[in-house]
């Protein structure tokens, strides 16, 4: 499953969000939002409670529909997008890692990661094969069921199900957030380094500065705008 990245794939940006604009409740959650994000690239959003972080990847997911802006997703415009041409996109081109997991608990973290394949009907030759290669790499033991995994165990089999599709786009909201710290950076490490890894682009939301930081670019999220905050120097 490993993948060299190519200088030229990194160069093509696999999110491009331009003018967004969403209220709700009379509240301007986005107001000409933009970002773009290229292969290879990491990007954090930080910001506070309420400021929009999750909604903004709704947004991206297509959950929620903007009142203006563009959104494209592996250089195909997500916003018009709608029943089974949004799901296909979805499958085909973007993987999420939720702040829990939100595995099935009674499935292994082999099946866990095989259901990605069989939901999203994309190539399922050789799907387990794949996914137990992704859970090795990425340090997951095997297990009767997902229940009997550690927090961190748990979350990088959810990185290996998100990465299962090889998509462009990887989506993380709160990776994080429901774990001790020891684990938190241990989850991290392995979170920021995909991008280069796998040839993809990740969008993180965070409240937490530590993991923030692991980013190559942090923003933060106020007044419906991103704010340049940092950028990683690579040494």
């Amino acid at each position: 499953m490993r993948t060299t990245e190519d200088p030229a794939t990194a160069a093509q940006p696999v999110l491009e969000i331009s003018g967004l604009r969403y209220a709700i409740g009379g509240r301007a959650l986005f107001d000409d939002l933009s970002l773009s994000l290229r292969a290879g690239e990491s990007v954090a959003v930080t910001g506070p409670s309420g400021s929009g972080k999750s909604t903004l990847l709704s947004c991206v997911l297509g959950l929620v529909g903007p009142s203006a802006g563009s959104i494209r997703v592996a250089g195909r415009e997500t916003t018009g997008l709608r029943g089974s041409e949004l799901t296909a996109l979805r499958a085909r081109s973007i993987g999420m890692v939720f702040q829990f997991g939100e595995l099935l608990p009674e499935l292994s973290p082999l099946d866990n990661v095989v259901l990605a394949v069989l939901l999203s009907r994309s190539d399922r030759q050789d799907a387990r094969r794949r996914a137990q290669e992704l859970l090795d790499e990425l340090g997951v033991p095997s297990a009767e069921t997902s229940q009997e995994l550690s927090g961190g165990e748990r979350q990088r089999t959810a990185v290996a199900r998100a990465l299962i599709n090889r998509p462009a786009l990887l989506l993380a909201d709160e990776p994080t957030g429901a774990l001790d710290s020891g684990t938190r950076d241990r989850t991290a490490d392995v979170l920021f380094a995909l991008p280069r890894q796998y040839a993809c682009g990740l969008l993180v939301v965070t409240h937490d500065p530590v993991v923030a930081a692991r980013a190559d670019r942090t923003l933060h999220l106020t007044t419906g705008a991103l704010e340049h905050v940092s950028d990683q120097v690579v040494t």
